[in-house]
């Protein structure tokens, strides 16, 4: 086995294991759970894309509906909801190619890149996600092809790579919405530290790229009213309501907060390599001006994505996870001549070997101990598989409005028998948990779970 392949191996073996007990288990976090039950629905052509529904009683208007498109293709293969998370992760393994690819782009080596990908998986939320299906892994890939166009119009064809740079920033939009537009900074910040043209051409590509993401969507939101429609909807319930209406924390600093405590243990690693470059007294020699500025380049364009986020009090840590692969570019582009300066010897290389294959079986192992195994909602996917049983697909059931904050419930429904949930009386079918009874009293017991009871009016 060469060597210089073991790196790579050690971080792919790392990143299996650090997502094993998520991967290949029962149960998902509730935000993806919702995107896999729209997905599968488009998939199955009982929504479309400019009206994504979640069950009959439920349109989705919260958020843009493009990864429901690119992940629906894979429930056509199968309907399990193992197919969204193998989609999740296939999204991972997109933007890290695409970061390979701006790594050689800016002059990086191939040997080094190691350092970038283990950076980037030691951030607690990028292992979370992986397999979560949060829409921020869709977008990160739009993100990133952004970034990596943009860099290739500095060598060459500049209009057109602008364009296209432009048109991944809509793609990113329709993802996710505005907070995947962060790069249309870049082409600013990139000049403010690399002074390679005159101030002029970022001004101008700036405005090019604005033009070619605004162009299209402004084209779909005038002259297909279906896209009007889900625009202005998804501008009122989502982005207006979000920033005037909901809170998740308590002050707009949290975000920050949430930024730094994820990349701590990247930091950590960082310190340690510096260290150990400062022992072996190769540090002042092994620091390049270029590689600084364009450390500072991508640092500066990650703040870029976090800091607008402080207009809203509604802030989730995973909110964050397109900006650490170029958090993982700046640490890496920092770092690579550290790397190439430090003493290595044969010991050393033997070690990586076996650790390389030592990882790579801890990896097989860990996904086939968790394979199968319930990590999260216990309670509903033992009742609601069991429920779903005993009615017929495409009902509407009602429900006792108490718990009708169980959010992930309704998805589980219809993602598992295509049953729709409407907090109403006067349904054949009525469902409550285990510490509530139907007003009606003409309702019987008609299924019993651990958690939720199903009563049937004849």
């Amino acid at each position: 086995m060469k060597y210089s392949i073991c790196p790579f191996l050690i971080i792919t073996g790392l990143f299996f294991v650090l997502i094993s007990p998520h991967f290949l288990t029962e149960g998902m976090f509730m935000d993806g759970l919702w995107y896999a039950t729209l997905s599968k629905n488009l998939a199955a052509g009982f929504s479309s894309f400019w009206v994504p529904r979640l069950t009959e009683t439920w349109v989705a208007w919260g958020q843009p509906p493009l990864a429901y498109l690119l992940q629906s293709p894979f429930f056509l293969l199968n309907g399990s909801l193992y197919m969204a998370k193998i989609y999740s992760v296939l999204t991972y393994i997109c933007t890290g190619c695409l970061m390979f690819f701006v790594w050689r782009c800016i002059g990086g080596k191939t040997a080094d890149f190691w350092i970038v990908l283990l950076l980037w998986v030691l951030v607690p939320s990028v292992s979370w996600g992986a397999t979560e299906n949060l829409l921020e892994n869709t977008m990160s890939v739009f993100v990133m092809l952004s970034v990596l166009i943009y860099l290739k119009s500095i060598e060459n064809q500049r209009f057109v790579y602008v364009v296209l740079s432009g048109i991944s920033l809509a793609l990113a939009f329709l993802t996710k919405g505005f907070t995947g537009l962060y790069p249309l900074a870049f082409p600013m910040i990139y000049w403010l530290f690399m002074r390679e043209t005159k101030l002029t051409r970022p001004i101008v590509d700036t405005f090019v790229m604005f033009a070619s993401l605004v162009l299209p969507l402004a084209a779909l939101f005038l002259f297909y009213p279906p896209a009007n429609q889900f625009f202005q909807t998804y501008m009122s319930v989502q982005v207006v309501n979000s920033i005037s209406h909901i809170q998740t924390v308590d002050s707009r600093f949290t975000i920050i907060l949430f930024f730094f405590k994820d990349i701590l243990l990247p930091l950590a690693v960082v310190g340690l390599i510096v260290f150990i470059a400062w022992k072996q007294k190769v540090l002042r020699e092994s620091w390049q001006r270029r590689n600084i500025k364009l450390a500072m380049v991508f640092f500066t364009l990650a703040l870029a994505g976090v800091l607008p986020m402080m207009v809203s009090l509604k802030q989730r840590f995973f909110y964050l996870i397109t900006v650490f692969p170029i958090v993982a570019l700046a640490a890496g582009v920092l770092l690579e001549p550290l790397i190439e300066n430090l003493r290595t010897n044969r010991t050393f290389e033997r070690l990586v070997k076996v650790l390389s294959m030592v990882m790579i079986v801890a990896a097989v192992v860990s996904n086939v101990y968790f394979a199968g195994k319930i990590r999260r909602d216990k309670d509903f996917i033992e009742d609601i598989p069991l429920i779903c049983s005993k009615i017929p697909e495409n009902t509407i059931i009602g429900a006792d409005y108490d718990i009708h904050d169980k959010w992930s419930m309704m998805a589980y429904f219809y993602f598992e028998g295509k049953v729709s949930i409407d907090f109403k009386d006067g349904y054949e079918y009525y469902l409550c948990d285990k510490n509530s009874v139907p007003s009606d009293s003409t309702y019987t017991v008609y299924a019993s779970g651990s958690d939720l009871l199903l009563f049937h009016k004849p």
